[in-house]
């Protein structure tokens, strides 16, 4: 297979400068968007399965097994990624997406809030909201509307 082509991340990079060191695990993810980045790669070309369960939080729930087909399978034709807005506030991280996709002739969209834990120096998806409320401004006080189980006021009230 040719690893000359685009990223389907939508990065704009070529695939074996983006997520393609990653998914041979040359690299692993600075960030919690580049983690999305490469897993929504993972989930475009298909056959990434291992990668997928790999950079999912143990036991998270609704991890798949291991063998689950939809991990290997493309069961859709994903098109378009757009990043909407991303948080990072030491171990946890939040990335909201919009993910467009065909299937059975009709065009789709994803829209999810993911939410993402670095442990023993790596990042790995714990789970996400899909059609997410707007992320409303909360007072001081409040527990920040990220996900991060932090007061507002010491989470991303200085953004």
């Amino acid at each position: 297979m040719t690893t000359d082509f685009i990223c389907p991340c939508c990065s704009g990079n070529h695939y074996d400068r983006c997520c393609g060191p990653l998914h041979r695990e040359e690299q692993i993810a600075a960030t919690p968007e580049a983690l999305m980045r490469s897993r929504y790669s993972a989930f475009a070309l298909g056959g990434l399965g291992d990668y997928l369960f790999e950079t999912w939080v143990d036991n998270a729930p609704g991890r798949p097994p291991q063998d689950a087909p939809m991990l290997n399978v493309r069961t859709v034709d994903w098109q378009h990624l757009e990043i909407v807005q991303t948080k990072n506030h030491g171990a946890q991280g939040m990335v909201e997406f919009k993910a467009w996709y065909l299937e059975d002739g009709q065009q789709h969209m994803l829209h999810e809030r993911s939410r993402f834990r670095r442990s023993a120096g790596r990042w790995r998806y714990v789970d996400g909201v899909i059609d997410p409320p707007a992320m409303a401004r909360a007072g001081r006080n409040d527990p920040c509307p990220c996900g991060s189980g932090k007061k507002y006021k010491k989470c991303c009230a200085d953004q």
